[in-house]
């Protein structure tokens, strides 16, 4: 007689890419002795480093946005659009935003970043009356187009509150993609913090030269909130603006510290090398949800832990190579202590864009 083996259930929270990594090797592998079920707020996925020259005018929305559904099917996995609310991880359970609450053998974790505008309102009041904000990406794409229209009409003042490296290249885009036909300005806010200062020395001048290049203003007063046509600032100063865009670094969410979770000092959930909750081995966590190098031991990682095998380690030193576009079809790449900047590196940062998005995601068939 031949007993019957019970299916695991693997349940991946978030839309990063390293979930999309793991989701698309079991869409090419799919196993009969496991169930996925994928929950993300969205069924698209909205590549975060094609953005930049979708503002910029140089890639239409499809083309760094691509839905999930041929994935998803492929891979057997039922879709459920929803964010995490809570977590048990001792009865292994998720309570989702849909009322769902779900068990699993083996939980991944990989959320797309989120601005908890709540808090956000809070820190500056009238926030989420008076500014866009920049995640999610899926909301903020469909917004873009309407800020462009309104840029044909009149100048526009684009602000854009955040001071990490993602910001500096969503204002080097901005100012390439508003500025015709009627002149539109940007200013960079960094609301009192150093800007991208976590970024190697050679990317950060060569940065703030194209941001000079580009006349973006720099504003380093800290913000204290926004009324309409209105950024108030610190020190009783305040800067006339049409249209904030907030983009501050998205914080933990906010549930994760209810979870009996071993939590960091900033709030997020320690993981091991080999990215393992290190309270709740169940749990594969990968916090960067824009990082390509995870996907691979993600993938791995969460096989083994339902089929088994050997584990693999996180490379230890993340993403060594930085690239981001600076307008006008140009880019900005480091290596350790090389960087390289103009239209070859676009044009090689475009293909290789769209070779790491086939990968994660595969066009639809028209």
């Amino acid at each position: 007689m031949n007993a019957t083996v019970a299916q695991k259930h693997l349940l991946m929270l978030g839309a990063g890419r390293a979930n999309l990594h793991a989701l698309r090797s079991f869409a090419d592998n799919r196993s009969g002795d496991m169930r996925i079920t994928f929950v993300a707020p969205h069924p698209h996925f909205t590549d975060p480093a094609m953005l930049g020259d979708y503002v910029a005018g140089n890639l239409a929305l499809d083309d760094c946005r691509r839905p999930l559904q041929t994935v998803l099917e492929a891979a057997g996995a039922d879709y459920i659009a929803a964010v995490p609310t809570g977590l048990d991880p001792v009865g292994r359970m998720v309570q989702l935003s849909s009322g769902h609450t779900l068990s699993y053998d083996v939980l991944a974790v990989n959320l797309e970043p989120l601005i908890d505008r709540t808090a956000v309102e809070a820190e500056l009041p009238g926030a989420r009356q008076n500014a866009m904000f920049l995640h999610p990406l899926e909301a903020f794409g469909q917004l873009w187009p309407q800020l462009e229209a309104l840029a044909q009409q009149r100048p526009m003042h684009v602000a854009i509150v955040g001071h990490d490296l993602g910001a500096a290249e969503l204002a080097m885009c901005a100012a390439q993609g508003l500025w015709q036909p009627q002149g539109s300005r940007v200013s960079l806010l960094t609301h009192g913090q150093p800007l991208f200062d976590d970024a190697p020395q050679g990317l950060q001048r060569k940065v703030l030269a194209r941001l000079k290049q580009l006349g973006v203003a720099i504003v380093p007063t800290p913000v204290l909130g926004f009324t309409p046509g209105t950024i108030h600032l610190e020190g009783e100063l305040t800067l006339s603006c049409d249209a904030p865009v907030i983009a501050l670094p998205p914080k933990p969410a906010a549930w994760l510290s209810h979870t009996g979770l071993v939590i960091d000092n900033q709030g997020f959930a320690e993981v091991n090398e080999r990215l393992q909750s290190e309270s709740h081995r169940q749990i594969f966590i990968a916090h960067d949800a824009a990082d390509e190098a995870l996907g691979p031991v993600f993938d791995n990682n969460l096989r083994v832990a339902l089929q088994g095998g050997n584990f693999k380690n996180a490379p230890k030193h993340g993403r060594a190579l930085r690239v981001v576009s600076s307008g006008n079809r140009q880019a900005i790449v480091t290596w350790g202590p090389l960087a390289l900047e103009g239209r070859e590196v676009w044009n090689w940062k475009h293909r290789r864009d769209a070779r790491l998005l086939d990968g994660l995601v595969p066009a639809p068939i028209e």
